[in-house]
């Protein structure tokens, strides 16, 4: 009998070799041969057929371990892909080299065959190895809704549009970057932790990757396996599950009110639980497992074909050593270009820097600042300052001091900054410190720490308006933290500081800013933030490359608890050369 031995990519997507186990117990559940392996192909006594996902073992895969044009030809594709993104276009050219291919998805089997590519549909099911939950309808559920899906601009465009939507309910979003996976992550859960969290979550907030419009069948099969409802923008591909039956479809713009209406009826969503577990339990692999087989046993006479081609393509398109995905924007899309032709700085650029920096230091010499007391007293409740910096073109800050005012937990203070922005002349709940010429957010943030007492600070820019539940959902995760943030909603770049501070991603972007909850003695000890002209609209990045570099403890509360009214209009005017700004930030 022939074996198939499912092969995942060393150091390849753990959501890869996850899929590859179902399908070998699959395999073997229908009465076949199979086993798994990681890495290179194993030894085999020449009856052994392999199974790979073609787009990402072929290019991650050493060309020291690349399989030979046989073993190629006796390797079938095992395709998840969907017409419309790259990963099904870097399927489609590597599967050539193949002895045969099969495809979970109708779309993309249809569309490979259009080109030529014989390819067959592999229905995916229901299996044990996913089902933590048994279908228990009376079992409990902590989350009401969660989100699994990796990072894309248009995806977190979206879900920043369903914050107000989504405040009143339990809200766990994980938005990994769109790299490969190998292990646990606050953002990212693997095998057992994945199926867990969703037998604990009521709903699952489904929306599509780039131009594709088809069901994502895995995640929702995996939710409806563990009782999760899954609540979908609209797919072109859902047969045989039916729409309000198994599943609830909607436009995606309006994705976060039908959730929030769902939660408020409670038997709808038992009826949606229900109905959805029984179909996927309905669903047989044992069909498609046997085609598998078959397919294996008849590989072998063809003859090998020239795989250099194919090689040389997957070879191009490996991932430098070291390169990380990132789709969480940064506050400066400039400094994500190509930094490597920045060259050392001139000398005259160099002087011409030092110049500018002189006259800005000479300008907050002279510059007149004020403080103007709050019209009314605070009567906090937490152990917290707030520090709002308002610069040149963000909104005025008394809408966001009364997010923070009328929260279900209130602070200690409210201290505004108001640098270089003249207010209108008005009693305000809030200390105002006035800066006549703009001196810095660093700067300015620096002068509101002199006036805190709190343990706590939670920092904040101007231009944001914050739910009220922000406080206490900050400061419930705060235990063993030096810091806690979440992601901020951008109407522009959609979901900022949606992933934790990790060294080596800040050296390549600035991708978190203000938003978050620090002790005060972690401010001390890292005596406030930047200050220098050069690094202006980088305070807060340098604040999070010295956290990490530190390896001070924080914690990321997944849900969207903070919006941007407009982008941030910082527009760094002693900037010169981006590039040399950020070698700047790297020496420091």
């Amino acid at each position: 009998m022939t074996e198939l031995c499912f092969v995942s990519a060393e150091g390849g997507s753990a959501f890869m070799e996850e899929l590859l186990e179902v399908v070998a117990d699959a395999v073997r559940t229908a009465g076949g041969k199979a086993r798994t392996a990681i890495g290179a192909y194993p030894e085999s006594d020449g009856d052994t057929v392999y199974v790979v996902v073609p787009h990402e073992y072929f290019v991650t895969v050493p060309d020291a371990d690349f399989p030979t044009a046989a073993q190629c030809r006796r390797t079938i594709g095992f395709c998840v892909e969907h017409p419309g993104t790259a990963t099904f276009e870097r399927n489609a050219e590597l599967l050539s080299i193949l002895g045969g291919a099969v495809d979970i998805n109708t779309d993309s089997t249809a569309e490979l065959r259009r080109r030529g590519i014989t390819v067959e549909h592999f229905q995916l099911g229901y299996t044990p190895l996913w089902d933590l939950w048994g279908g228990d309808l009376d079992a409990p559920r902590d989350l009401d809704v969660t989100y699994l899906g990796t990072a894309e601009r248009r995806r977190s465009m979206l879900l920043g549009s369903y914050a107000r939507d989504l405040a009143g309910l339990r809200t766990r979003l994980l938005t990994p970057p769109h790299e490969p996976m190998t292990a646990a992550r606050v953002d990212f859960l693997p095998g057992k932790a994945k199926f867990e969290h969703l037998a604990r979550s009521r709903f699952l907030l489904n929306l599509h990757r780039e131009r594709k419009q088809t069901l994502e069948w895995v995640r929702t099969l995996e939710a409806m396996t563990n009782g999760c409802v899954v609540v979908s923008e609209t797919s072109v591909d859902v047969e045989p599950m039916v729409p309000g039956e198994h599943l609830v479809l909607a436009r995606p713009e309006s994705l976060g009110s039908v959730v929030a209406a769902l939660a408020g009826e409670p038997e709808r969503e038992r009826h949606l639980r229900s109905a959805a577990y029984g179909f996927v339990k309905s669903l047989d692999m044992t069909a498609s497992a046997r085609r598998l087989i078959e397919l294996a046993s008849s590989l072998g006479s063809a003859p090998a074909a020239d795989i250099a081609p194919a090689r040389a393509r997957a070879t191009s398109l490996r991932n430098p050593e070291n390169a990380l995905a990132i789709d969480t924007p940064s506050f400066d899309a400039r400094f994500a270009g190509d930094r490597s032709a920045a060259g050392p700085a001139s000398a005259s650029g160099t002087a011409l820097s030092a110049r500018i920096a002189q006259r800005a230091a000479g300008a907050r010499r002279v510059a007149s600042r004020t403080w103007e007391p709050a019209a009314t007293s605070m009567a906090g409740t937490a152990d917290v300052d707030v520090l709002i910096v308002r610069r040149t073109g963000e909104a005025d800050p008394d809408d966001l001091a009364n997010d923070l005012i009328t929260g279900s937990v209130t602070p200690r203070k409210v201290l505004v900054g108001e640098d270089g922005v003249h207010p209108w002349p008005r009693p305000r709940p809030y200390d105002v410190l006035l800066h006549e010429a703009p001196l810095g957010r660093g700067l300015t943030r620096n002068s509101l720490l002199e006036r805190s007492t709190a343990s706590w600070l939670l920092v904040l820019d101007g231009g944001m308006r914050a739910s009220e539940f922000l406080l206490e959902r900050l400061l419930a995760v705060s235990e063993g933290a030096d810091v806690v943030h979440c992601p901020v909603a951008d109407p522009v770049d959609g979901l900022v500081g949606a992933l934790p501070p990790e060294e080596r991603r800040l050296r390549t972007l600035p991708y978190l800013g203000s938003g978050y909850l620090v002790r005060r003695s972690l401010v001390d000890e890292f005596g406030g933030w930047n200050t220098e002209v050069l690094f202006e609209g980088l305070e807060d990045h340098l604040f999070w490359r010295r956290v990490a570099a530190s390896a001070r403890p924080t914690t990321l509360v997944q849900q969207i608890l903070l919006r941007r009214l407009r982008p941030d209009p910082d527009s760094r005017p002693m900037d010169l050369d981006p590039h040399r700004v950020w070698a700047a930030v790297g020496a420091l």
